[in-house]
């Protein structure tokens, strides 16, 4: 855990560093320092502050001749005690309402278009998973007959999410018996949770209502532990006008993590857990592949039940203060646009 009692001078310095550093990803030396922040201060006095940052594990020195770069650990200081969260622009904010007043009402190409939107704000790559809840609501159900004893179920949970399945019952039925189900079962159970469902499977023999419910209970457990939410990526090249990704193979790892939609999904949810704000900063990352990298992440959604991550990565040299604002608004906006589309 970073020292929050760094002297105020190394604080101005360090926080001057990862100023330009994120500008320019050019190490940064005494002179520039002294030039362009520290007017009042002897280029050998900056200099001996940054050798005692060094040695404190916040700054560190490519070569010999070089100037100092953030430490994962200097990054982290700065987010924790220095960042300033920036304004967003007013022309930014009224793109982004603009951009998601437009999006379909369609929950996976909403989805779709917030990171669309998030990563040309951010000139980040960005990821969104879509919102899943821990106490769906049925909201309506279709029953449409295939081939043999093959069903497609499609549910409409509330917030307008859809789930699909394929199941196989234990005896081929007809499309009218399907409609005739689908309908009572609508009657019933619209606006209702996975416990009610329950309640009336247990009360009812075997039959087809029963070993549809038990189909329908199984789709319901996989949304609520979120085995049904994916993630969806967009401005991969923005990552590849950074610097820090000139090297394929570091580029690779990345995108090996962000093309697998499932577990990225689920990876964003164990980081952000229940916290309004996540800054995940290259090795403190679990995932080794995302170890040059940052993770800023929030939460979104139409509803408190019904919520989904929403994220930035990028570099660890990152405009922290300038994204997270950008992130909040975005999330802000993506929200709203969902409980329109769900009213």
């Amino acid at each position: 855990m970073p020292n929050a009692e760094l002297h105020p001078r190394k604080q101005a310095v360090l926080k001057a560093v990862v100023t330009e550093f994120t500008v320019t990803a050019v190490p940064v030396g005494s002179q520039q320092l002294a030039t362009r922040h520290f007017v009042n201060l002897s280029p050998a006095t900056i200099r001996n502050e940054l050798s005692e940052l060094g040695e404190l594990g916040y700054l560190v020195q490519p070569h010999t001749s070089a100037g100092r770069v953030p430490t994962d650990r200097g990054y982290r200081y700065f987010v924790d005690f220095l960042m300033e969260v920036e304004p967003v622009p007013r022309p930014i904010d009224s793109y982004v309402r603009e951009q998601l007043a437009a999006a379909p009402p369609e929950v996976p190409a909403l989805v779709e278009r917030v990171a669309t939107v998030l990563a040309q704000v951010t000139r980040n790559a960005a990821v969104a998973s879509t919102p899943h809840g821990s106490r769906p609501r049925i909201k309506h159900l279709d029953l449409v007959s295939l081939e043999g004893a093959e069903i497609l179920i499609v549910l409409l949970v509330e917030g307008n999410l859809l789930r699909q399945s394929v199941v196989e019952l234990s005896r081929p039925v007809t499309q009218a018996e399907l409609t005739r189900l689908a309908n009572k079962l609508n009657r019933r159970l619209a606006g209702r949770e996975r416990e009610e469902l329950r309640r009336r499977q247990a009360a009812l023999g075997p039959d087809l209502e029963t070993e549809v419910l038990g189909h329908l209970d199984r789709m319901l457990d996989r949304f609520e532990r979120g085995g049904e939410s994916l993630a969806l990526h967009d401005g991969v090249r923005n990552l590849l006008r950074q610097p820090e990704f000139a090297e394929a193979a570091r580029l690779h790892e990345v995108l090996e993590v962000l093309e697998e939609s499932r577990h990225l999904a689920s990876l964003l949810q164990d980081l952000v857990a229940d916290s309004d704000l996540e800054i995940v900063i290259g090795s403190e990352n679990q995932t080794s592949q995302l170890r040059s990298c940052t993770l800023v992440l929030t939460t979104y959604g139409p509803t408190r039940q019904l919520r989904g991550v929403l994220g930035v990565v990028g570099p660890t040299r990152m405009d922290y203060g300038q994204v997270v604002a950008r992130l909040r608004t975005v999330a802000h906006r993506a929200s709203e646009r969902m409980a329109e589309a769900c009213a």
